[in-house]
């Protein structure tokens, strides 16, 4: 039997090891600094590691697994390079690097010459300054790592707002962006194993509220066709480019007729929730067997599928009775708190009309416990 290691106690690591416990595959999971394990109980062992702790001592603890694994980019890096030196690691640390800081990933889409907005560095007040001065506005405001869900950033529309920013020029790395009017956001998911195969779902269609993913669609009804080719070239190449391996999702804007590539996650990701229910190989599980050396399952899209994130809700806030039969829930098993993903509904459907319809529904259903929070 296989043995998968989870460096993360979070949602993903949840479905990562109930997606592979049909494979036979067993895991352990890393909690890192104290985390919470709310989400991973019950499916392997936990070890608690913080900063400064011994790995060997980690690796045997966690039960000399065959190979390691993310589900999360805000990892110590370090921590995976020394548990490389006792089984593979993937996404290989260098990669993992790369995704969690904003500014090394827009270094490396210059790189290959992939399309973004255009953007500064700062790590000083005259930076920003002269960052905005050059761009104009509007303009978005980053922290360069550890930002998510619309953490750590700053929208600016004017001289007003600049001084506003809660600036410390001796603390902060930053990336100032041009805030861009796009006509909708989509994702590209794919899959590499290391001997080069690769796999893409179609790609999903997705709305943000203040940062945080509200619902997903897919196949993306607004991506025009030419595009899909073009974010499916961004994303080999970027695997390529990497040396990637697992799953990789890709965040883009589209502007007319262009695709802007926004930022990568080197895991599982949120919008791809939907291969749960809709394709023949979910991404949890060719996340899996793509670490493990296996062969690529079917990406093939069954149904028009989507799903609505439940932000901030008590399991028993949720009317069960008023949710279409067609619904299937999924609870992280999370304690509460305003506004926090503490689980998703997944919805299929024959069209992109029938599948709108119901996405609707969910949200009308949703708002008063869950999106109003958000």
């Amino acid at each position: 039997m296989k043995h998968v290691a989870i460096v993360g106690c979070g949602q993903l690591a949840r479905m990562l090891a109930l997606a592979g416990w049909h494979m036979g595959i067993r895991f352990s999971f890393v909690a890192c600094n104290n985390e919470g394990t709310y989400c991973v109980e019950g499916l392997g062992p936990i070890t608690n590691w913080v900063d400064g702790d011994d790995v060997e001592r980690l690796y045997t603890a966690l039960g000399q697994p065959d190979v390691v694994t993310v589900e999360r980019e805000s990892v110590s890096t370090d921590l995976l390079r020394d548990l490389a030196s006792h089984c593979p690691v993937y996404p290989n640390p260098d990669a993992v690097s790369v995704c969690q800081h904003r500014l090394r990933e827009k270094a490396l889409f210059d790189e290959l010459n992939i399309a973004t907005a255009p953007y500064r560095a700062a790590n000083r007040l005259t930076d920003v300054k002269v960052g905005v001065a050059e761009l104009g506005y509007p303009v978005v405001i980053k922290a360069a790592s550890d930002g998510y869900d619309g953490k750590a950033q700053w929208r600016l529309g004017t001289d007003a707002d600049l001084q506003q920013l809660p600036t410390d020029e001796n603390t902060f790395e930053w990336l100032i962006e041009s805030r861009i009017p796009f006509d909708c956001e989509v994702s590209f998911i794919g899959a590499r194993t290391s001997s080069g195969d690769t796999a893409y779902y179609p790609p999903t269609q997705n709305v943000h509220r203040d940062g945080i993913l509200i619902h997903s669609s897919a196949p993306a009804g607004s991506l025009p066709e030419s595009l899909l080719e073009v974010g499916q070239t961004y994303l080999k190449s970027l695997m390529e480019s990497m040396d990637y391996v697992g799953v990789l999702a890709m965040e883009c804007f589209v502007v007319e007729n262009q695709l802007l590539v926004n930022e990568l996650a080197p895991r599982v990701h949120n919008s791809g929730h939907w291969t749960l229910q809709a394709s023949v190989a979910c991404q949890f599980e060719n996340h899996l067997r793509a670490i493990l050396g296996l062969s690529l399952g079917s990406t093939e899209l069954k149904h028009h599928s989507g799903i609505v994130n439940i932000l901030g809700s008590q399991p028993d806030s949720v009317s069960l009775e008023q949710l279409p039969a067609q619904a299937s829930l999924h609870w992280y098993n999370k304690p509460f708190a305003p506004g926090r993903k503490l689980g998703h509904f997944g919805v299929n459907a024959d069209s992109s009309e029938a599948l709108s319809q119901r996405l609707e529904q969910l949200q009308l259903v949703l708002k008063p416990a869950s999106q109003a929070s958000a």
